[in-house]
């Protein structure tokens, strides 16, 4: 019983090892997203206002680019419980049933992140079967802005599968900063 007890968390450490460095991978994308978008407004604005040549493209690229940083960096703080809840009933629960509801939010994300990565798939290529183009200044093939919205879903059920799998073999659901586990905020009080 003790050996399968602990192949179950050797299983879970790896899984939520994996969504970790995918997540940082996540995260590390969606930094680079945000300093190209700040150097691309700031040149916007640059030649606009010091040169009068303004750069009609830099808004729809930036816009794209804020798809992709909030896509890729969903799921890293889902993981770390850094997202945005709302805890007005959970604070007012016991351990038990923060625990359920904690359960009850990653298996709604997880089938919502799945959703995203299955319909975003087709969706994608549908758009590249048909060959849509934006209407903007780039005339961008859809298919790559939109490849974000699926890859962000998987990364999303990814992320709350490993909590889910934290959550079984008794573990918190999410993981701090520290690498140690906790309870979102609102179960930390009692």
């Amino acid at each position: 019983m003790g050996g399968g007890r602990r192949a179950a968390e050797r299983a879970v450490a790896v899984l939520d090892g994996i969504a970790a460095a995918v997540g940082w991978i996540g995260v590390a994308l969606a930094a680079a997203g945000l300093l190209a978008s700040l150097a691309l407004v700031g040149y916007s604005v640059a030649m606009r206002y010091f040169l009068n040549m303004p750069v009609p493209w830099t808004d729809e690229l930036v816009g794209y680019l804020l798809v992709a940083i909030v896509m890729l960096a969903a799921a890293d703080s889902l993981r770390r419980g850094e997202h945005i809840g709302v805890d007005v009933l959970t604070e007012r629960l016991g351990e038990r049933g923060r625990r359920i509801t904690a359960a009850f939010g990653l298996l709604s994300v997880l089938v919502t992140g799945a959703a995203l990565a299955v319909d975003g798939w087709d969706t994608v290529a549908f758009t590249k079967m048909l060959g849509i183009l934006s209407t903007g200044y780039l005339q961008m093939p859809m298919h790559i802005p939109q490849a974000l919205v699926p890859i962000g879903g998987a990364l999303l059920a990814l992320a709350a599968l490993a909590g889910l799998a934290r959550m079984a073999v008794g573990r918190p659901p999410l993981e701090d900063g520290g690498g140690h586990g906790v309870l979102p905020p609102s179960a930390k009080a009692e």
